[in-house]
């Protein structure tokens, strides 16, 4: 792995030329968070032995960003480790053909570049040392170019994101402040009409020969229009070697926003074809001294499952999306809540709550965050899944054993520090 960052060091010296020391920014994070996590004595975590869960991470970044004149870069470098039972159940799932050998952690199988060193992967404990930004820009007027591992974010959805299918956040993650990076091109084209013309290319490796396919890759392109009060967008895109056509619409509502997102994705191989929606309004308001925030918000999963037996073995277009981490639920239809209350300037709170409409089972989130130093950040909250046993969050059956996979009770507390 050090001569694989000795290598990246040496192309961003060669490629950067006319950037000075001076020019640079040195910051990051270092986090940490426990967690622990009860089960009910059916589900398969408690029958593999990993109830409770003990759960420790560390999330360390390291950022050098700078620019001079038309040109800019970024490196990140991070080290990310998780110790605990959910390790050594994810192993003995894993075993049994439950679930995919993995650690939860980042690896980069499918990316053009390998930027990613496995640190440790045994017994109770997975590491990785990564790049998880390594990218030079140039922008000169309205036009922009950038390349190498980057982040990227479509779409108008609070808590889903269906125009969102290069790397989208989980619904139910904790910390959203930097997506993982990916390998892609990415151009911009701003016109004087507050509109822009956005365009990327994701090169990916096949998972069994390691070339890059097209048929693995995405290429896709956004129109952004300022119509009146709205703000339109238009997509298209090739992705995984289906074609994708998509809208997004946003607009000032009284005080308040509302927002839609709209996907069709013709099916690969297949006649059929599927509309994923989304559609939320948020709202902002002070009330007895105190500031609030507030969303309620509709998805719709064309590839979902409406009917919960086939949770334990869903379509494979749902399967192949939650494999590449483009969706994360199973069922077809959800409604999302959120309120968050500032109780005093150095502590919030957040309450938010997943509904799944087709079986009625419900995921609860409560966390309170306290800026407890200028750089230092503390928090602490509870993860909650509520249904019956085939339910998506009351735990769906494991084939062929009496066991289910559930999400747990956690709690969690977490420390940040920034520099």
């Amino acid at each position: 792995m050090l001569r694989v960052f000795a290598s990246v060091l040496v192309c961003l010296a060669v490629s950067l030329p006319a950037l000075s020391y001076a020019d640079w920014k040195f910051g990051g994070h270092a986090k940490y968070q426990y967690s622990y996590t009860d089960y009910r004595a059916d589900d398969l975590n408690a029958l593999l032995g990993a109830d409770p869960a003990h759960d420790q991470d560390l999330d360390l970044r390291l950022k050098l960003d700078g620019g001079t004149g038309p040109w800019d870069a970024s490196v990140h470098y991070e080290f990310l480790a998780i110790h605990g039972d959910s390790v050594s159940f994810r192993r003995s799932a894993a075993a049994l053909g439950v679930v995919s050998v993995g650690t939860g952690l980042p690896n980069d199988r499918r990316r053009l570049f390998d930027l990613t060193d496995t640190v440790t992967n045994r017994d109770r404990t997975a590491a990785v040392q990564r790049l998880d930004r390594f990218v030079i820009g140039y922008r000169e007027g309205g036009r922009s170019i950038r390349f190498g591992r980057q982040a990227l974010s479509w779409g108008n959805g609070l808590v889903f994101q269906p125009l969102d299918f290069i790397n989208p956040f989980a619904p139910t993650a904790i910390d959203k402040e930097y997506k993982t990076g990916e390998d892609m091109l990415f151009t911009q084209l701003a016109f004087p009409s507050a509109a822009d013309l956005q365009a990327i290319v994701v090169p990916r490796r096949d998972l069994a020969t390691h070339d890059i396919e097209s048929s693995e890759s995405t290429y896709a392109v956004k129109l952004r229009l300022r119509a009146g009060n709205s703000d339109l967008d238009l997509l298209a895109a090739r992705h995984f070697n289906e074609n994708l056509v998509g809208f997004g619409l946003a607009r000032s509502l009284g005080g308040a926003v509302w927002r839609l997102d709209a996907l069709y994705e013709d099916v690969n191989d297949t006649s059929s074809d599927a509309w994923s929606i989304v559609t939320n309004l948020d709202y902002s308001w002070v009330w007895g001294g105190k500031n609030y925030y507030g969303y309620v918000e509709y998805f719709r999963n064309g590839f979902g499952e409406t009917d919960r037996t086939q949770y334990a073995t869903p379509n494979p277009a749902l399967a192949a999306r939650i494999v590449r981490g483009e969706l994360f639920t199973l069922a077809r239809d959800y409604a999302a809540f959120g309120v968050q209350v500032e109780l005093h300037p150095l502590f919030n709170a957040f309450g938010g709550l997943i509904w799944n409409l087709n079986d009625s089972s419900t995921f609860l989130q409560i966390r309170g965050i306290y800026d407890w130093r200028q750089n230092v950040q503390l928090s602490a909250g509870v993860n909650i899944g509520f249904g019956d046993r085939g339910d998506e969050f009351g735990g769906i059956p494991v084939a062929g054993a009496n066991a289910f996979v559930a999400p747990g009770r956690a709690v969690y507390a977490r420390a940040a520090y920034y520099f």
